[in-house]
Parts: structure tokens; sequence; C-alpha cells
């Protein structure tokens, strides 16, 4: 009896150690076989939210043409690489429409990554009123940032643009089916039918290069006498048309984010630190700077910086006064060169090839 307990025994045993083994041998196959004929599910990208703390700011209504409305924030930016822009159906009940200023007690939240890239939303909303547009563009205050294309006169196809600086300030949104450009100045828009690309087909080098260019304009003006008013500087004395920026290659190299920018011509700029410069802002020819009584009128330190840096062909800008190494050179309204202040002070000299001013502009803002 107990012989055969123990034959028993020894088959269990290896039935167990027969199905271990099988059970072993199955699971190998399967890892080695071909996928399931079911895909697995998709992994959703996931996304950051963060609740913002809340706030106080002036905001504008826009509207893009058969969109709905958004708020865009002029006194705040949570992120630097956009504008803050919130749908405006929280706002509904107060009937505000493109082109109205409000200043808003609120909480947002804010999405970064996921399907939709970024967004802001409304949470909830505290006090709410209108304010007119010179107190509501008094109140910009949006943060200076690193990035120069803050400072030079870029544009592309986004149709809402703030910028602040000595020589361009102003703000533009559409509104539904025209667009609105206010100064900081008037409580009154400038209203124009179209925000618009017009390219002109320049030589470069023998090479054949497009120079695109961005306005607000009316239907009554044609390309040709826009690209003549830029030219010529003239803008401001063409009301049918402004000048908003260029669109990329940029027709003179500068660096933002520490990135060289894509651009047509190369700009060389020298600062000489100087207590008290005298006040300049000067576009010299090449045969002007030959002229011995020209050359020898200039500061000492701009001579010595031309005699070793100047190749003799290249036109030469000359800028004194409260100026420094962060001092932007861009364009002004009438789309001529001009200088922005630095926080120090000294001369600014820029080197350009002359190609530069047969094609892109006539001078500068002040000679």
């Amino acid at each position: 009896m107990r012989k055969l307990n123990y034959q028993a025994v020894l088959i269990l045993i290896g039935v167990l150690l027969m199905t271990v083994i099988l059970f072993a041998l199955v699971t190998e196959a399967l890892q080695n076989s071909a996928p399931p004929s079911v895909p697995p599910l998709e992994t959703v990208d996931q996304s950051t939210n963060i609740q913002g703390e809340i706030r106080t700011d002036t905001m504008i209504c826009f509207q893009r043409e058969n969109q709905p409305k958004f708020l865009l924030n002029l006194s705040y930016q949570n992120s630097e690489n956009w504008f803050d822009e919130y749908p405006a159906e929280f706002f509904e009940e107060y009937d505000i429409r493109p082109g109205d200023f409000v200043q808003a007690e609120y909480q947002a939240k804010y999405s970064v990554g996921g399907i939709d890239g970024h967004h802001q939303e409304i949470l909830q909303v505290g006090d709410f009123h209108q304010v007119f547009a010179k107190e509501a563009l008094a109140n910009r205050n949006l943060p200076s940032v690193q990035d120069i294309w803050h400072n030079s006169r870029t544009a592309n196809a986004y149709p809402v643009q703030i910028n602040q600086n000595s020589v361009s300030d102003f703000v533009m949104i559409p509104a539904e089916n025209c667009y609105y450009l206010f100064f900081p100045d008037s409580d009154k828009p400038l209203i124009f039918d179209e925000y618009k690309q017009i390219t002109k087909t320049i030589t470069v080098h023998d090479t054949p290069i497009e120079l695109h260019m961005w306005v607000l304009c009316n239907e009554t003006i044609s390309d040709q006498d826009m690209l003549d008013a830029l030219y010529s500087g003239t803008v401001s004395q063409t009301p049918e048309m402004f000048f908003v920026g260029y669109d990329a290659p940029y027709p003179f190299s500068f660096t933002a984010d520490g990135i060289e920018q894509e651009s047509i011509f190369s700009m060389k700029k020298i600062y000489i630190p100087e207590g008290v410069p005298r006040e300049y802002a000067r576009h010299f020819l090449p045969e002007e700077l030959e002229n011995t009584e020209v050359f020898s009128t200039l500061p000492t330190a701009v001579q010595q910086e031309l005699v070793s840096g100047w190749n003799h062909e290249d036109h030469v800008l000359l800028f004194g006064g409260q100026y420094d190494e962060t001092s932007v050179l861009t364009f002004n309204n009438d789309n001529r060169l001009c200088l922005l202040n630095g926080n120090n002070s000294g001369y600014v000299v820029i080197y350009l090839e002359p190609e530069f001013f047969d094609t892109i502009c006539s001078g500068i803002e002040k000679e």
C-alpha cells in the first residue's frame, strides 16, 4: 500500500514538472511570435495644466473672420513665447465687441503640450469693466524679453501685433471683416480693409531674391504704390496703408535667442562707449568718408574704428547719444532705419552693403 502511494507521488511530480515545462515553452513561443493582429491603444500626449493666480489685467477683444471672439492680454504674458488669448464666451453677457478694451479681474488656466499644443481659458471672473483705448494702451506691461524679435520690425501672417518701442508703438487686431490699428495717443482706431503681404523682387549679388513685407491697407491702393512709399520712406504720407513689418528673410542680419536669423544683407555693428558723446544720426556714403574734410570732423574714436574696420565700400551709419551694445537697428513706421536707445551712452557704427540702400530703403530716420 505504501509502495502504491510512493508511485502516485512520483507520477504527480512528473505531471507537475511536465506542466511547468510546457508552460515555459508556450510562453517563449508567444514572446517570439508575430505581434497580435489588434494594435495596442494609442498613447495620449500628456499636457501640463497650470492654474494661474487671480490677476487684474488690461485686454482687447478681437475676432478673426468667421471665428469666435477672443480677448488678448496687453499687460501680462504667462510665457514669453506667445501672447495670452482667452476665448471670450465668459464675457458674452457684457456684449463686448472687437476693438473694445476691458480691465478684468480673473483667474485663468494655462495648458502646454497635449494634442492642441497650448491654450488658455478663463476659470472665473471678478470685476470687469470697459476702458478707453488711451488708458488701456498706457497699461501695457508685457515683460521685456531677450528675444530681439520684439524690437525688430518683423511680421508674418498672424493678424495680431503688439509693438511698444520708441519707433513702432501700436496694437493691431482683426475685427471680423476688417482690421483696427490703435496708437497710444488716440482713442479712435484707424480701420483698414486688408492685412496683406506684398513682394518685391530684388537682385543681390546677381541672385534674384523676394523681399516680403506685411502691410495694413485699403483696397484703393495698389501694391506698386505701397512699394514706392516704403522705399522712399513716405508711408506716413500715405493714409491708405500702414507698414507692419518684414517677413523672413529679414533685410539685414541680426540675432534672436542667440541664433543668426535668415537675412538678405549682412550688417556689422560696432559700439564705442563715450561718457558724453556728440549727438549723431548720420548716413554716410563711401565717397563722403573718403573726403578728408568730412572724415576729420568725426570723433577720434570713430575715426580709429573706420581706419581699422571699414572696407571703403559699405555705407556707414553713425549714431551718437544714449546707445550701447544692446541698441537695436530697426525700421520706423516710414520704413526708415533708426536705432533704439540703450542703457548707456556712446557711439554706434554700423556697416551695410551699398545694395541695401538701392533696394530696401532710401535712408535713416534723421539725417
